[in-house]
């Protein structure tokens, strides 16, 4: 993200000060932020930014929101690019979203760190989805290409892929996928375990 460089005008400070604390935390690569830090940013007092947003967990809230369209969009640029019912979109479905997670490594974390608020959170997630309507779509049209007589249900294997894609991810976020294999490679680990996954779900369902 660059830093703002078109001025501040009246009636769209909000989304002035998210972008201005996305570009602070994808700066600093952490989320440790302040409204006054944000406000200097947007050019604007804190009290101003106060009038938006009730504290810093408030504008963390909409940065997070943020966060998950770009990763909304990051995945159906993917989509786009793949053929649905092929498990090689399922692949490259997550690995998309382990680049996610090494690219905006603070994003990521501010998007599934718990942080006193998960309840508000889950509720939030299941309203909205987003991206992870992308790997529903996906997973439904690899079914029902591979495997149409299943009863498995399309969200619970995308729930089981995004599982496996996530662990991944978040091991790597945290440096500890290699502290007992150090020749291990994140995206061959998730075709892997992708591929395993699939065959065994299309086997138990026969």
């Amino acid at each position: 993200m660059n830093k703002i460089t078109t001025p501040y005008h009246h009636g769209d400070l909000r989304n002035t000060a998210i972008i201005a604390a996305a570009e602070l935390i994808d700066q600093s690569g952490n989320y440790e932020i302040s409204i006054a830090n944000v406000a200097k940013r947007a050019g604007v007092s804190s009290a101003a930014l106060y009038r938006h947003f009730e504290d810093k967990e408030a504008l963390l809230t909409a940065v997070r929101e943020l966060a998950l369209i770009g990763l909304m969009q990051r995945l159906e640029v993917v989509a786009a690019q793949y053929e649905q019912g092929t498990q090689l979109l399922i692949e490259e479905l997550g690995i998309c979203y382990l680049q996610f997670a090494k690219d905006k490594r603070s994003f990521f974390g501010l998007l599934w760190e718990d942080r006193g608020n998960m309840e508000q959170r889950r509720l939030e997630a299941q309203a909205k989805r987003t991206g992870f309507e992308v790997l529903i779509k996906a997973a439904e049209s690899y079914l029902c290409t591979h495997k149409p007589e299943s009863d498995v249900s399309p969200v619970r294997l995308a729930t089981q892929l995004w599982s496996i894609a996530h662990g991944i991810a978040t091991l790597e976020h945290n440096r500890m996928l290699d502290i007992f294999d150090e020749t291990i490679n994140a995206e061959q680990l998730l075709r892997d375990g992708t591929q395993a996954f699939l065959n065994n779900t299309l086997d138990s369902s026969s």
